[in-house]
């Protein structure tokens, strides 16, 4: 009975490790994560191409290029965040892809402002959007992320 319950103890201890053993294992690599990030990248970055940035004092061009990049934009994010980071990256990471909703958040109030024709805060939201661009764009390289086109 005793030996039993020791082979029982055993393969508790034997489950355990390999669980944790799969868990850790399972988890990308750095240069695992930033080549499935890069795949994206490729994939939306010609998509992004194709719009030619407008000029602000246009509001009609802002308009339909807000209109075209919002939902390339979108697509791209959720196909990202879709992908499990490596622990060492996770908190970086969190913050780029929160600074690239903010972004898109920003594109959004833009789109919303050219509905309501509200030229003014269009371009103020449309110059918004790109500055922070910037700002994302350093965090990912810090990362490794291809940019352009993420």
């Amino acid at each position: 009975m005793l030996g039993l319950a020791a082979a029982a103890v055993a393969a508790g201890v034997v489950a355990v490790v390999l669980v944790a053993t799969a868990s850790s294992s399972d988890e990308p690599t750095r240069e695992q994560y930033l080549a499935a990030v890069a795949a994206v990248c490729r994939e939306y970055g010609p998509k992004l191409d194709t719009i030619r940035p407008p000029d602000v004092a246009e509001p009609a061009n802002v308009i339909d290029a807000v209109d075209r990049v919002k939902p390339i934009l979108a697509a791209q994010l959720r196909r990202v965040k879709a992908l499990e980071p490596p622990e060492a990256l996770r908190d970086t990471v969190e913050r780029w892809l929160t600074l690239q909703e903010r972004r898109l958040g920003i594109l959004a109030q833009a789109q919303a402002a050219g509905r309501e024709q509200d030229f003014r805060t269009l371009s103020v939201k449309y110059v918004d959007f790109a500055l922070a661009g910037r700002k994302t764009g350093e965090l990912g390289e810090a990362i490794g992320v291809p940019h352009p086109p993420c």
